[in-house]
């Protein structure tokens, strides 16, 4: 089954950042997006998986500075 297509705007509103961050987001590659045009667009599950990237990084670096902070 594919996934949704989402245009910048939609993942933008699902991110809670600018429009600019998302295309930025995408042209680093932390965020993997195709062109239809001249308009970026992302699936939906990519979406997701980049939030589970962010929350799993999160987590890392919460518990790295928790051993910092017992060191």
């Amino acid at each position: 089954m594919t996934s949704k297509i989402l245009s910048l705007k939609q993942v933008s509103e699902i991110l809670g950042v600018t429009d600019r961050t998302v295309q930025n987001l995408i042209l680093r590659g932390e965020l993997h997006g195709f062109r239809v045009g001249e308009r970026w667009k992302v699936e939906e599950a990519e979406v997701d998986a980049y939030i589970q990237r962010q929350k799993q990084k999160a987590g890392q670096e919460a518990r790295k500075e928790e051993q910092e902070d017992a060191a």
